[in-house]
């Protein structure tokens, strides 16, 4: 949706020109809160993150501006930040500190495995940037059915396309998706 695009449905109805850009940007946004927040949040926690997100693009998005040409560069920067701060409040809550000087500090050790945690985050990390090369709703798909576990019912619903449409395109981007798994020697 362009700015302009938005700018004329403002002037018509304020709620249906929000509606169209949350029905335009869901996905996009989704996927960017679930890229930040996957490995500290909770399915709630991602879907109130991607709310608050669309909250303030409603709240901050100027439509009177002068402008021109896409406006998913403000959405993304807007998901970007509200992912950030959520993932700050998440990990801030299980953080403790112990003095060097304390009792206790002497008996933390780092787990036996920390080599493995590194490469494991690593190889998820090189997992995911695949996924997201595959664009979208392709992307979108894989990470809805197998990272959230959801079923093509309810990812049909999420990427508006029939549930028969969500298999096959499934199985065509597992296919990419291992192609490309393969030229980079990641074997899962």
């Amino acid at each position: 949706m362009t700015h302009e695009e938005y700018k004329k449905a403002s002037l018509i109805s304020k709620e249906e020109a929000q509606r169209s850009l949350f029905n335009e940007y869901f996905n996009y946004v989704y996927t960017i809160v679930f890229s930040r927040l996957r490995s500290c949040a909770r399915r709630e926690d991602i879907e109130e993150c991607v709310s608050d997100s669309f909250a303030d693009i409603y709240i901050y998005y100027d439509e009177s501006r002068e402008l021109s040409g896409d406006i998913s560069g403000f959405i993304g920067t807007v998901a970007r930040r509200k992912a950030a701060d959520m993932y700050s409040r998440l990990t801030h809550k299980n953080i403790t500190t112990v003095s060097v000087d304390d009792e206790e500090a002497a008996e933390l050790e780092a787990p036996d495995n920390t080599e493995e945690i590194i490469e494991n985050k690593d190889i998820r990390t090189r997992l995911l940037n695949c996924v997201n090369l595959l664009g979208e709703p392709d992307s979108v798909i894989i990470i809805q059915k197998y990272f959230f576990r959801r079923t093509s019912k309810e990812i049909a619903e999420i990427v508006s396309m029939s549930p028969e449409a969500v298999r096959m395109r499934t199985s065509r981007a597992l296919t990419r998706l291992r192609k490309k798994l393969t030229e980079m020697n990641i074997s899962l």
